[in-house]
Formats: structure tokens, C-alpha cells, sequence
């Protein structure tokens, strides 16, 4: 598990840096729809994954889930 916490909080950063946003926001983004969970999810594929592709992945999850809403 300690894999894919530390996984959860590079994305963070990496997401958090590409959006100028800060933690806080990208903390309650991520609450919101569910993509720590996500992330966890799908830990073996996203960790083979360039930065922006990863990024780019969580935005296409963030829309997906906003779409749905």
C-alpha cells in the first residue's frame, strides 16, 4: 500500500503544478470525484504512465465524473 499512497501523492503534486492550483484544491478535487480511489484503482497501469499522460488521465476522469453529474 505504501506504492500507491506515495503514487496518490505524485499525482497529486504533478496535477497540482500543471493547474497552478494548491494543495487544498487539488486535495478537495480529488475528494470530490472520487479519484484517490481511482487512482488506487488503477495503480499498476497509471504508474507506467508519463507525467502528462497522467494528468491528462485525471482530467478526462474529473470530466467524465463532472458529465455525470
Amino acid at each position: 500500500m505504501k506504492k500507491e499512497s506515495d503514487f496518490v501523492i505524485y499525482c497529486m503534486e504533478r496535477y497540482r503544478h500543471s493547474k497552478g492550483l494548491s494543495g487544498a484544491a487539488v486535495a478537495k478535487l480529488f475528494e470530490k470525484y472520487g479519484v484517490y480511489g481511482y487512482i488506487t484503482k488503477y495503480f499498476e497501469a497509471l504508474h507506467t504512465m508519463g507525467e502528462r499522460s497522467i494528468e491528462q488521465d485525471i482530467d478526462d476522469y474529473i470530466n467524465s465524473a463532472t458529465r455525470a453529474e
